[in-house]
């Protein structure tokens, strides 16, 4: 079997000293407005009209068009909630995600302030999720949902309406709102897949997370493929001449997620291993066997923060938006986003 290309980097080459930093420039891995799937892209064609006098705006930039948009704030979150959560998720649950996203947004409206990315050209946000958040036009929509489209453009603005208007912030200050499709069943501290703590970015529960679709998947690749994306992405590996030696001393954290393996002598981390072979998560365990390697993988995302499966079951059972915000951001606190818009 060969490998699957991959359609997303799952993080941006960003120049920050902290390791952190490859979130704050980069996707937070969400499951895409339509299925536990990869974030995707979304076109900015749209017959949303212009933002009114002193309405609060966000610039975003259109790579496959090569334009800046400057849409009202609430407009872009109404196409980045679609993006990231499926509209028939939990009212509570959709609520919970257009405050993870108007966070992440005003977070990177103020980096542009403080320090303009050039690729860019002058905007705040990038429609590539490969890149940011997702954001899907109106447009694209119609053409998604269908017979659908004014039912589910209604679920997503009432919850842009009710929670888009505020952002979580910790000290005073907008949150790194990470968020993710699915968790192992316990979701990550930042600590451990990102090399540097967060006070509100710890390991919490997230037993809804085993009730989600594709919770566990089975990776196959045979050894001439494994051995060839391995050695693609280091040149200098060492794999031997008996693949059942590749892949040894893995390490985890509590949820199972490999912060650490040795594969051909080399010392890696899950996450190199996730983005060589394209794998949902780092959460994995590996064997060999005749000629194939499988990999049995649970959840998909980097883990951090949020998880959107998560937050759906705990929506369905019974929790607010602000119960749910609390139990993924531990010690945060809700403040309006006005506050923080100029």
């Amino acid at each position: 079997m060969r490998l699957k290309v991959s359609v997303a980097a799952v993080f941006a080459a960003v120049t920050f000293a902290s390791p952190l930093a490859v979130f704050l420039a980069g996707t937070p891995e969400g499951g895409g407005g339509s299925s536990p799937a990869s974030p995707q892209s979304g076109g900015t064609e749209s017959s949303s009209p212009a933002p009114a006098s002193g309405q609060a705006t966000i610039k975003v930039y259109d790579s496959a068009q090569d334009k800046v948009m400057e849409l009202a704030f609430s407009d872009y979150l109404r196409g980045a909630l679609a993006a990231e959560m499926p509209p028939t998720f939990a009212p509570e649950a959709l609520k919970a995600q257009a405050t993870a996203c108007a966070t992440y947004a005003l977070r990177l409206k103020q980096q542009a302030a403080e320090s303009p990315n050039e690729s860019l050209k002058g905007a705040d946000i990038s429609v590539d999720s490969r890149l940011h958040q997702g954001y899907i036009s109106d447009a694209d929509l119609q053409t998604r949902w269908g017979q659908n489209y004014d039912y589910y453009r209604s679920l997503i603005q009432e919850a842009v309406d009710q929670s888009g208007n505020q952002i979580l912030t910790y000290e005073g200050a907008p949150i790194i709102s990470a968020y993710h499709s699915i968790s192992p069943g316990k979701t990550e501290a930042a600590e451990d897949i990102w090399g540097q703590a967060v006070p509100y970015l710890v390991s919490v529960d997230s037993p809804g997370d085993l009730l989600a679709p594709d919770y566990e998947t089975k990776e196959t690749f045979t050894k001439d493929v494994v051995k060839e994306n391995l050695s693609q992405k280091w040149s200098d590996i060492a794999l031997g001449d008996d693949p059942a030696t590749w892949f040894a001393d893995l390490a985890t954290t509590p949820s199972g997620t490999v912060k650490t393996l040795t594969v051909g002598g080399k010392s890696l981390s899950g996450g190199d291993i996730r983005s060589a072979l394209n794998l949902r998560c780092a959460a994995f365990s590996v064997s060999y066997k005749d000629g194939t390697f499988t990999f049995d993988v649970k959840g998909y995302g980097h883990g951090v923060g949020m998880s959107q499966y998560g937050a759906d079951y705990m929506a369905r059972q019974g929790s607010s938006a602000q119960d749910i915000l609390a139990h993924y951001y531990p010690g945060t606190a809700l403040e309006p986003l006005a506050n923080f818009l100029s």
